[in-house]
């Protein structure tokens, strides 16, 4: 194997690392929200678990579809099985995704890459129709395990994917066990077996992304006054910025990252204009970290979850202003069409969740001028 092919898998292996901060819907039992690349994994080990009840499949194949059937979303995130009508185009964006994802490849891998993902989009094998079922399984028992918000939608679970899980004994058994706890949370009841001996989430106190409330807003400005007070190229406006997002009514997206009590993160996103009149974009920012948390995965935890909530409030797209090193991982990319006037170019980035791409000027909402 040549210098160049070896090269190329490892790019392709740095790149599609990018999964393990794409988030999905679902939370874990202690309250974080769970990974796509965290899915794969459990989704490889249901596999294994039941191979000796996978009758008539090869282990290996249906283990390469397991580790490949989401691997396009590395580069757009995942869409919750919820929103999925409002993106007819999932399946083609993807396919384009996983071309992109896979182009420093050598032929022959890249080929099989995509095979396997094409015989899974199809469920053209028994190997693919396994993986199908197992996929839909492996979602709905971690709905079921979940510490889940509030207003999280566990009817939804009782119809989804029946069409795979209907396909053998094993699944629909599977099923019927899994349908049972769904139906228990839908009664208020708590997780089942597994997270019984787990200790009080209080216990552990992880890393919590969740929506802003009105009592966060003084902490929030604090924290952010704090992050940016030593960085360059900023006029030290930004807390006033997404005061005044909050006061206008416009500041759409407002997450925080706390960690045991205590707002070590924020970010912000609000609608922006196009001159070409199209609708359903958005802006992010300002983002902040404390300085003495920056560095530890924070910033992206707080990405993920802000491009996922807006893909759920059925966004066109996003625009921001910052680093290409950070933000090109989360899918980003200068848009020659795409025009912030007064900025360097290669700063203003934007990422469509449609595939469409207008041709505009971009203005950010008239809070962006606050100075107090």
């Amino acid at each position: 194997m040549s210098i160049d092919t070896l090269q190329g898998r490892l790019d392709f292996l740095r790149e599609a690392a990018r999964l393990k901060d794409v988030l999905r819907s679902g939370h874990t039992s202690h309250g974080r929200v769970e990974s796509t690349a965290e899915h794969s994994w459990r989704l490889c080990l249901m596999a294994i678990v039941f191979d000796d009840a996978l009758l008539g499949v090869d282990l290996l194949k249906v283990l390469q579809l397991c580790v490949i059937h989401d691997l396009g979303e590395a580069i757009h995130g995942d869409i919750p099985a919820t929103h999925q009508g409002a993106f007819p185009n999932k399946r083609e964006q993807e396919r384009t995704d996983l071309l992109h994802l896979t182009r420093t490849l050598d032929a022959p891998l890249r080929e099989r890459i995509l095979s396997l993902w094409e015989e899974y989009e199809q469920a053209a094998s028994p190997e693919a129709q396994a993986v199908k079922a197992l996929d839909k399984l492996e979602t709905l028992l971690q709905h079921t395990q979940g510490a889940n918000p509030p207003d999280f939608d566990y009817a939804f679970n009782l119809d989804y994917g029946r069409r795979y899980t209907d396909a053998s004994p094993l699944f629909r058994r599977l099923r019927a066990l899994i349908d049972e706890a769904t139906r228990r949370r839908l009664r208020g009841e708590p997780p089942g077996r597994a997270t019984e001996s787990l200790p009080p989430r209080n216990a552990l106190m992880p890393l919590a992304i969740r929506p802003e409330t009105p009592d966060d807003a003084g902490s929030i400005e604090r924290l952010i006054t704090t992050a940016f007070q030593a960085a360059p190229h900023t006029s030290h406006t930004e807390q006033f910025i997404v005061s005044a997002l909050r006061r206008a009514g416009v500041l759409s997206v407002s997450l925080v990252a706390e960690d045991d009590g205590v707002i070590i993160g924020h970010v912000a996103l609000s609608p922006v204009s196009l001159s070409s009149g199209e609708t359903g974009w958005y802006g992010l920012g300002p983002i902040s970290v404390l300085p003495e948390r920056q560095g530890q995965g924070i910033g992206a935890r707080l990405m993920t979850s802000a491009l996922a909530e807006l893909r759920s409030l059925g966004a066109s797209g996003c625009v921001l202003l910052g680093d290409p090193a950070f933000y090109q991982r989360f899918g980003f990319s200068c848009r020659p069409g795409l025009v912030l006037p007064g900025v360097p170019a290669e700063y203003f980035q934007a990422l469509s969740f449609t595939g469409h791409w207008p041709v505009a000027q971009v203005t950010y909402h008239d809070a962006f001028n606050a100075t107090e």
